[in-house]
């Protein structure tokens, strides 16, 4: 299985550390920050790619794009912008979606509960008496339309550059930024809360992974008042092991495939390639060792492949084969695919790729486009030749890594045939 996981909290990494358990899973996580991104470095795998950065609707969409099958949102509660954003990227892409929930905390009825952020300020501007806060730093320029808040919030954040500036430029510095990865322990709130001399604890139901009942326990040890800013409910979702359970079990299934593999004849077909970067190189240069026409065409074509292009129609023309190869170093225009049989769509331009694509399948031409899956008629696979012997290999679009070890795999079985 391939899955992509939206990570960030600590469930989403346990989660990833038992999947790269599991015989035949792997996993793409995204983080969105370098320091989530370190975290999981700390257990490197061959079966683990990690993506860094926020992601546009947009780019989820085109990751997605390369197929998984299955995608797991651990994105923290409170991320309800991005839980949105990942549900619809994987209804666009008909993707199947799990959305993993983080259990509520059972705080007493002595806490102060508020809805949101606005709400916390609204209840803490009339009063008296030094903060903790403990609910990041995403929200926290909401909290200065507090009456003297530079004097009365302590604030506790991760212990990150970006988020020092950011916090400094907001007025909080010195003792009253605490910079500190979490989660903490009972004693360690306790001590904070008397230590700092806070009558107040503002925090957010981050579950039992995020502290929140031992932050709720030190409030109540330091005579302090929690208030809770509340989440949005969330009814769909499993549990962390409801999450693994789901995934071993259809792991464990017998896999039933789509694209079914079938060799066609490519003597004399005319081949349209557009684009001559790293992708499509490494097309054109095992078309070079069939029998078809080759045109490629792209604003700069490398030297490699002019070479490459030189040397195959040299060996072509040595055997008696009639084949032409063109090189259009040009702007691409839709008369350059007119009479093609199958074009290949493999330029950077994703908006290109797309609109050749379309162009094609309203004119009835077989097309492959490199980076949507969705689009294509045919996938490009994975190609190992041993003398007459030829083997196609493909993840169905789905792990182009998983692609590239087969073929190794394969490539290496072969190469003691005699």
């Amino acid at each position: 299985m391939n899955i992509l996981v939206f990570a960030g909290t600590s469930e989403g990494r346990i989660l990833i550390k038992e999947l790269l358990a599991m015989k035949e899973v792997f996993v793409c996580a995204c983080v969105a920050t370098e320091y989530g991104k370190e975290i999981l470095e700390h257990q490197p795998s061959e079966k683990l790619e990690i993506k860094a950065g926020r992601l546009s609707q947009g780019e989820m969409q085109q990751l997605m794009g390369r197929g998984f099958d299955l995608v797991v949102d651990a994105t923290h509660p409170y991320a309800t912008v991005v839980t949105e954003n990942i549900k619809e990227s994987c209804d666009k892409t008909n993707t199947k979606y799990i959305r993993l929930l983080r259990e509520k905390t059972e705080f007493g009825t002595d806490c102060i509960f508020v809805e949101s952020t606005e709400a916390a300020v609204e209840y803490l501007n009339p009063t008296e008496g030094n903060i903790l806060l403990t609910t990041g730093s995403k929200e926290l320029e909401k909290y200065t339309k507090l009456h003297n808040y530079q004097d009365r919030i302590y604030t506790r954040v991760l212990p990150m550059e970006e988020v020092v500036r950011n916090c400094n430029e907001l007025g909080f510095t010195g003792k009253h930024l605490i910079c500190m990865q979490g989660p903490f322990s009972c004693d360690m709130n306790r001590a904070m809360l008397n230590q700092l001399e806070c009558r107040y604890m503002v925090t957010k139901d981050t579950g039992k992974a995020g502290g929140a009942y031992e932050k709720y326990q030190a409030a109540k040890e330091a005579e302090a008042i929690l208030v809770v800013v509340g989440r949005t409910e969330q009814n769909e979702g499993m549990s962390l092991k409801q999450v693994i359970k789901e995934i071993e079990s259809n792991a464990e299934e017998t896999y039933i495939g789509e694209w079914f593999p079938m060799f066609i004849n490519l003597k004399n077909k005319d081949i349209t390639v557009i684009g001559a970067g790293k992708i499509a190189g490494r097309r054109i240069k095992t078309l070079l060792q069939f029998s078809c026409n080759l045109k490629i065409i792209a604003k700069e074509i490398s030297e490699e492949i002019k070479k490459s292009s030189e040397d195959a129609a040299y060996k072509s023309k040595s055997k008696g084969l009639n084949r032409s190869i063109e090189l259009l170093e040009k702007e691409f225009d839709t008369e350059d695919i007119i009479g093609a049989d199958i074009v290949l769509a493999a330029t950077n331009n994703r908006n290109l790729n797309e609109y050749i694509g379309k162009y094609c399948r309203e004119r009835g031409i077989t097309v492959n486009v490199a980076d949507a899956k969705e689009e294509c008629d045919f996938y490009f696979p994975g190609v190992v030749m041993q003398r007459e012997l030829i083997v196609g290999i493909t993840a169905q679009g789905k792990s182009h890594s998983l692609a590239k070890r087969g073929s190794e795999i394969i490539r290496n079985a072969l190469s003691d045939l005699k």
